[in-house]
């Protein structure tokens, strides 16, 4: 019996999660585990500590503007390449920053490189898996990001320990070096699509499907897979959607371990294992969430997601065990990364290959708008209220205006598409 091949689309796989790893784990929340020692070290206030955690995001909100401009003219994997090459320098500034600007230019560098990375990295993934496995591969794609959390919440506070002074220097140089391997990886065996390796999609021999796009002709008529990204209104409702996560979750990716430290008074060891175990357990939340999306519709997963947020959000602020505590966080890390396969897959459903870049690209780019306004409001009503609660009322209200606007997409266009498959049963669109 001839032994069955494994079929590359696992590898690119495997190598996006790396990807991630690199453009969001390290790129993005490590800072997490690295802006308390670091706003120690650089003698910086909440507020100068939120705008150097937002250089990030407005880097990462430039690089999603554009990225789409590049993929279309150079292609997606050297945009890869030049993004991670770009955050590995970023990172590598942030070790050797010595004020509030360096720091604030080192985050802005960063967030240039993460943007385009992920971006790219996460568009790749829709066109080496069937529409069937995409929620499911994408959610393993994000998983990334998690392992970057339990990387640097138990290394960071290590390195701490050894390195007082300088380990919050050492951990961005570390970082910086795994990302340059992880550049080296992608030069040699990233494959754009499967029909360089003479393949199709994973899923399309084993199911009869034969959709080698890498996303299905779906939208709620023909003619707007056709029209302009920018003026697709589903487009523009999911980007909006997307902007109320990028707001919400930040206080958790971004001040977590501070909170701990300073509202909680854990020491910075326990802080740092409990971002860490909710990075644990957020390494199978874009599996868990994406697979659930697959069976009963992108938007009424991601409603249930935000319901789930918000009210964990609320407890933090009521919480002061350690046991309820961690139970909490390892709740909040069971749905952390539901959000980012599930719009991506949702994008994925709804346009043509060749648009898919760009349509990414676009909710993106209102998700960065999310997370760049996140964090200096937060630094700003911590200083203002010396505590994390309004911050978290903040965020958990986001949450439940998210929760609304799922809902309304999902049932308004749920109605659209019963219509449209009465006229034409072949059409389908997001659900």
């Amino acid at each position: 019996m001839e032994k069955k091949k494994l079929h590359y689309g696992w590898i690119i796989l495997a190598i996006t999660v790396l990807n991630l790893l690199t453009a969001l784990g390290f790129g993005r929340f490590s800072l997490a585990a690295i802006l308390p020692f670091m706003k120690d070290g650089l003698t910086l206030s909440y507020s100068e500590t939120g705008f150097v955690a937002s250089g990030v995001f407005f880097g990462y909100l430039i690089s999603a503007a554009t990225v789409g401009y590049f993929i279309q003219k150079f292609s997606g994997k050297p945009v890869i390449i030049v993004s991670l090459f770009i955050l590995t320098g970023g990172m590598l500034i942030s070790a050797f920053s010595f004020n509030f600007w360096s720091a604030y230019i080192a985050s802005f560098v960063t967030g240039l490189g993460s943007g385009g990375a992920n971006v790219t990295s996460v568009g790749l993934v829709g066109r080496w898996f069937t529409t069937k496995y995409r929620g499911m591969a994408l959610g393993i794609t994000n998983s990334g990001s998690g392992l970057g959390m339990v990387f640097s919440g138990f290394v960071v506070p290590m390195l701490m320990v050894f390195y007082p002074i300088s380990g919050w220097r050492i951990s961005w140089a570390l970082l910086a070096v795994i990302a340059m391997i992880i550049l080296l990886l992608n030069v040699f065996f990233l494959k754009e699509n499967p029909e360089d390796k003479n393949l199709v999609p994973y899923g399309a021999d084993k199911y009869g499907d034969t959709e080698v796009k890498g996303t299905s002709p779906s939208s709620v008529n023909q003619n707007q897979n056709h029209v302009s990204v920018y003026k697709n209104k589903v487009v523009w409702l999911i980007g909006m959607v997307y902007f109320l996560w990028g707001f919400s979750y930040l206080i958790f990716s971004t001040f977590y371990v501070d909170f701990l430290i300073t509202d909680i008074s854990f020491d910075s060891t326990t802080a740092g294992h409990f971002f860490a175990i909710g990075g644990i357990f957020s390494i199978i939340s874009g599996f868990i969430w994406g697979t659930l999306s697959d069976r009963i519709g992108r938007l009424l997963t991601l409603s249930l997601v935000f319901l789930i947020q918000g009210c964990i959000l609320i407890l933090f602020i009521f919480s002061t065990n350690s046991i309820v505590l961690l139970f909490e966080t390892i709740v909040y890390g069971i749905t952390l990364w539901a959000f980012p396969s599930i719009i991506i897959a949702a994008v994925n459903d709804l346009m043509v290959k060749e648009k898919a870049g760009t349509a990414i690209g676009f909710v993106t780019l209102l998700f960065g708008f999310g997370q760049l306004l996140s964090p200096p409001i937060t630094g700003y009503l911590i200083e203002l209220t010396t505590a994390y609660s309004a911050a978290f009322l903040l965020s958990s209200f986001a949450c439940g205006v998210g929760m609304i606007g799922c809902l309304f997409i999902h049932f308004r266009y749920l109605k659209i598409k019963s219509v449209t498959e009465e006229e034409n049963p072949s059409h389908s669109m997001i659900r």
